[in-house]
């Protein structure tokens, strides 16, 4: 009769420096890409359907040996921040020069998403962060 032994792993080092350590930047890449996927119930969405342009307007690389998660659409970086900006010149839209106003947050229950917010890497850390380190550990091991 064989022994088995079934050892439980845990992480005490943050998903990005692990992927690092063991295999680089197709590591990162795979990081990168599992967190845009995790992230996308996070993001604020007009129509309510995770696939739209915030969320569909996404690119994922590596750069200096980190995963970037980059949302290009031009308004993506108030949506993450949560607050209100304005046009520095009143009636102008469109591409004006916009400036942040601190004091007013955007309301993301107009988004039809329910678990639209803003920071929304640190919303799905917070709730999906076990799964995204599963799904490295998975990927380290070779199980994809």
């Amino acid at each position: 009769m064989k022994n088995i032994v079934k050892i439980d792993f845990n992480w005490n080092r943050p998903p990005a420096a692990i992927a690092a350590d063991y295999a680089g930047d197709e590591a990162q890449l795979f990081l990168a890409n599992e967190a845009k996927k995790l992230m996308t119930s996070y993001v604020p969405s007009l129509s309510g359907e995770s696939g739209s342009s915030l969320s569909g307007n996404v690119r994922v690389y590596v750069e200096s040996g980190k995963g970037i998660v980059h949302y290009l659409s031009p308004y993506a970086s108030y949506q993450y921040r949560g607050k209100v900006m304005v046009s520095k010149r009143p009636g102008v839209k469109g591409s004006a020069k916009k400036v942040l106003q601190p004091e007013k947050s955007l309301n993301y229950t107009k988004f039809q998403h329910p678990l639209a917010t803003s920071h929304w890497d640190q919303a799905m850390m917070t709730a999906r962060g076990g799964d995204l380190v599963k799904a490295l550990q998975n990927y380290v091991e070779g199980k994809k």
